[in-house]
């Protein structure tokens, strides 16, 4: 009998800058599910950074719209972000090249757009589809305004997005943005297309059904972390202390606003003041930040205006000078102010066997047990955050220990992709493979 075929598609088939976690978990999903049996068939973007793929000939022009640009060729991307022509006719294409038996969908909005969903339903492509973050439902991806977690647009009130100027600051690329959104509710593009929509966190398919998708058509999946990987002996080799006698902790993912590293810089000056003034019996640990975005800059001119001396800014990393990062810290920290789903770099320092601080927010908590895997604190509050580190601190090595067997037990890619794989069978249609 042939293999079924799985047709995967997301903008970026890669895992570099912001293609991010999303990029990682699509390549790890390609090679596992490939090992379980199935035939997969990639289709996405061919940016730069674009894998190489046997289907690549299929795969769409890349565009960048991380800015707000007013031109000619602005115009027409504009046009593409909410109906790439071009991308609904290479999925067709492709269909009939290789006629698929599922297709499971990722970040497919902007750079593919929602034009691929009728191709899918005139060829009856049973669909699942992994949500990611909130874009569809609010046109500001981290439903924030100002800065700050902001629900205004439920019940249909998109132009709250356009009042706020929530997509990147900008009344156009708002308004650009609650556009696409009204077009596919309008249109039903999702849910008439999607059977299942899988949601990595609790939180995500809670919310999702407060806004309106049936309950029925979402189902919480959790994401992984590679524990052959990320474990605790690798920290080991690759620094070779204890993790109590480690003299520092660490951030590391994407340096943008959302992610709470003001606050946490905040919270670094605090504890200096107070070890400087005697107040504190505890030296601050030194803060690492590995990674890089679009509020670096800001972020080392803060550190800078609050004179730190307790900051190590790392800047992106290569898998084996993160590890080496990771072996300098007691534990990990995520000060995130929006609503995270299941953040990678989060399961990541936990398999390492990395105790977390995390923000009470989004699916933040439910990867933590509070003061035996780490702590949880509000977000947008230095003294607490401080609070929290300084707990943290204090954690011993058993911390670290109950951090690695959670994530063995419920973030490993073993037992992630074999629920997967059973979820994709499912939907099989009767008679596939065809």
């Amino acid at each position: 009998m042939d293999r079924p075929t799985l047709l995967l598609i997301n903008k970026f088939y890669h895992d570099v800058g912001p293609a991010g976690g999303v990029g990682r978990y699509l390549l790890q999903e390609e090679e596992d599910l490939a090992a379980a049996g199935w035939r997969v068939v990639p289709f996405a973007m061919a940016d730069e950074h674009v894998g190489p793929s046997q289907w690549s000939d299929y795969f769409v022009r890349a565009r960048d719209y991380r800015q707000p640009r007013y031109s000619g060729s602005a115009f027409t991307d504009a046009i593409d972000l909410i109906w790439n022509r071009e991308a609904a006719s290479k999925l067709d294409a492709l269909i009939e090249a290789v006629r698929p038996d599922v297709a499971h969908l990722h970040n497919i909005y902007h750079h593919l757009s929602p034009s691929i969903l009728p191709v899918l339903a005139r060829h009856r492509i049973p669909t699942v589809m992994t949500l990611h973050d909130l874009r569809l439902l609010c046109p500001a991806i981290h439903m924030l305004r100002g800065g700050e977690v902001c629900e205004r647009c439920r019940g249909g009130r998109l132009y709250e997005a356009v009042r706020g100027k929530c997509v990147k600051d900008s009344r156009r690329a708002s308004l650009l943005a609650a556009f696409e959104t009204v077009h596919q509710r309008q249109r039903h593009l999702y849910d008439h297309t999607v059977q299942l929509f899988l949601c990595p966190s609790r939180f995500y398919r809670d919310k999702y059904a407060e806004w309106g998708y049936p309950a029925a058509h979402l189902r919480h999946l959790p994401n992984f972390v590679d524990t052959a990987v990320w474990r605790p002996e690798r920290l080991v080799e690759a620094g070779g202390v204890a993790p109590a006698q480690r003299s520092a902790y660490i951030y590391f993912g994407r340096i943008s606003r959302e992610k709470g590293l003001a606050t946490l810089l905040t919270a670094q000056a605090l504890w200096e003041k107070e070890a400087a003034a005697a107040k504190a019996g505890d030296e601050p640990l030194t803060l690492l930040i590995a990674g890089s975005g679009p509020e670096d800059e800001a972020l080392r001119a803060q550190a800078t205006a609050l004179k730190l001396a307790t900051v190590e800014f790392l800047g992106p990393l290569d898998s084996d000078g993160l590890l080496r990062a990771l072996a300098r810290a007691r534990f990990a920290v995520l000060p995130s102010e929006w609503y995270e789903n299941g953040p990678m770099a989060a399961l990541e320092a936990l398999a390492a066997g990395l105790p977390l601080v995390g923000t009470d927010i989004g699916g933040i908590p439910e990867l933590i047990e509070p003061d035996r895997t780490g702590v949880v604190v509000p977000p947008r509050d230095p003294a607490a955050l401080l609070t929290g580190l300084r707990r943290a601190a204090r954690m011993g090595d058993s911390a670290g220990q109950a951090a690695r067997a959670w994530a063995l037990q419920h973030a490993d890619r073993g037992a992630h992709m074999v629920q997967l794989n059973a979820i994709l069978t499912e939907l099989l249609p009767t008679g596939s493979p065809r």
